[in-house]
C-alpha cells in the first residue's frame, strides 16, 4: 500500500484529505508543523507529500531539503497547498522540484487525479533502471537516439522533469527533434497511458478555420457565427494528459496571456461559455528562436517566459553531436531496410552502407539537423543498389532526375494547382515505366497516397 505523509496545520482539512486518501488506497501519516514533519521523515519514507505553503514554524518549501533525495522510485512526488498561488510562489514552488500545486479549498476530483498518477511502492524495479542504463550507453533513450555527451544531458534533464508535473520548455533549432523530445517527456512520465496532443502555435488556424482562442479553450453552441455545436479544445483533449505546443512564440499575446492564466488559476472558460473548468493537463512548450531574444522583440510575454523558464531544456544542434551522426544514418537506413521488407519491395539482402557514405555524413554542415539527415539518407538509400555509396545523389542526378532523361513539365502561370499535381504525376509515372513505388519515392509521397490520387484523376476523368 503506498504510503503519503500530510503535512497541514487547519485540523478540518487535515481530516478531509486523509479520508480522501485513505479512501484512495493510501496509508496515512499527519503533521501540523514542519518539526512534526521531519520528525515524522526520520521513521518512513512516503510514497507522496502534500504540505500547505504557510504553516506555523515557517514555509512548506522549508521541507523540501529533508525529503529523501533517492526514493524507490527515484523522484518523490510533492503537491503544496496554498489559498493564494501566485506567479513568484509558484515559480519558486517549481525551481524546488514540487511536482504539483494545488489551490485552497482543495478540487477534489484534480487531487484524486494526480494521486491516481503516483506510482505504487517499487513499481519501477531496479531490473528496469539497469534496463534503461544499458539502453542509454547503447543511444537509445525513448525515441530519441544520440550517446554523445550533449544528449546524455538532454537525457538527464529529462529524467528528473518527466516525472514531475512542471510545464517543461524545449528550445532548439529547427529539426533538432522538439517534439520527439516533449513525446519521450510524455511517455516517462505519470500521464503517459494519457494523450499526447500536439499543436503548432504559427498555424493561425486549424483546418476547421477556428479561431485560436477556441482552438486553445474550444467553445460552447453558438458561441460565434457557424459554431453549431460545443467543441473541446486544445485544453480538454489533452485533459489527463500532455499539451505540447510548438512555436510558442508564435502564439498571440491575447491568447499567451490567457494561457498564464490558465496555468495559475488551473481554469479556463470555452469561448461563449460562463462556466470555469478545471485543468488535469501537463504543458510542454518549444522554441527554435532564443527565448530571451523572442522576449526582447515581443514575441513572448516576459511573464509566461518566466513559467516555462522553470523547467527548460535544450537540445543540441546536430553538428555539436558527432559521436551521434553516424548512429543515426545507421539506424535510418535500417528503418528503411525494415519498412521494404515489410512491403515486399526487397527480397534481397539489406542494402548495406559505404565507409564513403559515413564519411560524407560525418563532414556534411546538416544545417537542417536530424530531420535534414532522415531526408538526404532516404533519398540515398531509394538511389542506390545494394550498397549505399554516397549522399550526393542529386549531385549526379539522382532522387530528383536519375533515370528520368531529363524529363520536364512546362507549367503555364495561371494554372490551378490541382492540374499541376496531375501533370506531375503522369509526367513522373511516364519516366519511370509506369512503377508506381519508384513514383511514389520521387514525389516524396507514400505509394497509398499516390494510389489514392490516381484513383481520383481517374474518377474526374470519367
Amino acid at each position: 500500500m503506498p504510503h503519503a505523509l500530510i503535512v497541514e496545520d487547519d485540523p478540518n482539512s487535515l481530516s478531509g484529505l486523509s479520508a480522501i486518501l485513505t479512501a484512495d488506497g493510501f496509508s496515512v501519516d499527519t503533521a501540523t508543523t514542519l518539526a512534526e514533519a521531519r520528525s515524522a521523515l526520520t521513521r518512513f519514507i512516503p510514497d507522496v507529500v502534500l504540505i500547505d505553503l504557510n504553516l506555523p514554524d515557517g514555509s512548506g518549501l522549508d521541507l523540501l531539503p529533508s525529503l529523501p533525495s533517492q526514493p524507490p522510485d527515484g523522484a518523490l512526488p510533492v503537491i503544496v497547498m496554498t489559498g493564494n498561488a501566485t506567479v513568484e510562489s509558484t515559480i519558486e514552488g517549481l525551481r524546488h522540484g514540487i511536482w504539483d500545486y494545488l489551490l485552497k479549498p482543495v478540487n477534489i476530483p484534480r487531487l484524486r487525479s494526480l494521486l491516481a498518477r503516483i506510482p505504487r511502492p517499487y513499481e519501477l524495479t531496479e531490473e528496469v533502471q539497469a534496463l534503461r542504463t544499458t539502453l542509454r550507453d547503447l543511444g537509445h533513450f525513448g525515441e530519441m537516439l544520440g550517446r554523445s555527451a550533449a544528449m546524455q544531458h538532454v537525457y538527464d534533464l529529462i529524467e528528473h522533469t518527466a516525472p514531475t508535473e512542471a510545464a517543461v520548455l524545449i528550445c532548439g533549432e529547427p529539426g533538432t527533434g522538439k517534439k520527439m523530445a516533449a513525446r519521450t517527456i510524455h511517455e516517462l512520465s505519470r500521464r503517459r497511458k494519457g494523450p499526447f496532443v500536439t499543436f503548432d502555435c504559427s498555424a493561425a488556424r486549424d483546418g476547421s478555420g477556428r479561431s485560436m482562442e477556441s482552438i486553445l479553450f474550444g467553445h460552447e453552441r453558438n458561441a460565434y457565427a457557424g459554431a453549431e455545436n460545443r467543441e473541446p479544445g486544445l485544453l480538454e483533449q489533452a485533459g489527463g494528459g500532455t499539451l505540447f505546443l510548438d512555436q510558442i512564440d508564435s502564439l498571440p499575446a491575447p491568447q499567451q496571456e490567457a494561457l498564464l492564466r490558465t496555468l495559475d488559476s488551473q481554469t479556463f472558460m470555452r469561448v461563449g461559455g460562463s462556466n470555469r473548468i478545471m485543468t488535469d493537463f501537463r504543458l510542454i512548450a518549444a522554441s527554435r528562436t532564443p527565448m530571451r531574444e523572442a522576449v526582447a522583440n515581443g514575441a513572448l510575454r516576459e511573464d509566461l517566459f518566466q513559467r516555462l523558464s522553470a523547467s527548460s531544456i535544450m537540445i543540441p544542434a546536430l553538428r555539436e553531436r558527432d559521436d551521434d551522426i553516424a548512429l543515426i544514418a545507421e539506424q535510418f537506413v535500417d528503418e528503411l531496410n525494415r519498412e521494404n521488407h515489410i512491403a515486399g519491395i526487397t527480397s534481397g539482402s539489406p542494402k548495406r552502407i559505404s565507409p564513403a557514405f559515413l564519411r560524407e555524413c560525418l563532414t556534411a554542415d546538416w544545417q537542417g539537423n536530424v530531420r535534414e539527415l532522415r531526408e538526404r539518407v532516404r533519398r540515398a538509400y531509394h538511389a542506390s543498389g545494394e550498397t549505399i555509396e554516397t549522399l550526393r545523389v542529386d549531385e549526379q542526378g539522382g532522387i530528383g532526375g536519375r533515370g528520368l532523361n531529363g524529363s520536364s513539365v512546362q507549367v503555364t502561370v495561371g494554372t490551378a494547382l490541382a492540374d499541376v499535381e496531375d501533370m506531375l504525376i503522369r509526367a513522373t509515372l511516364e519516366a519511370v515505366g509506369g512503377t508506381r513505388h519508384r513514383a511514389a519515392t520521387l514525389l516524396g509521397i507514400s505509394p497509398k497516397t499516390l494510389y489514392n490520387k490516381l484513383q481520383r484523376m481517374k474518377l474526374e476523368s470519367n
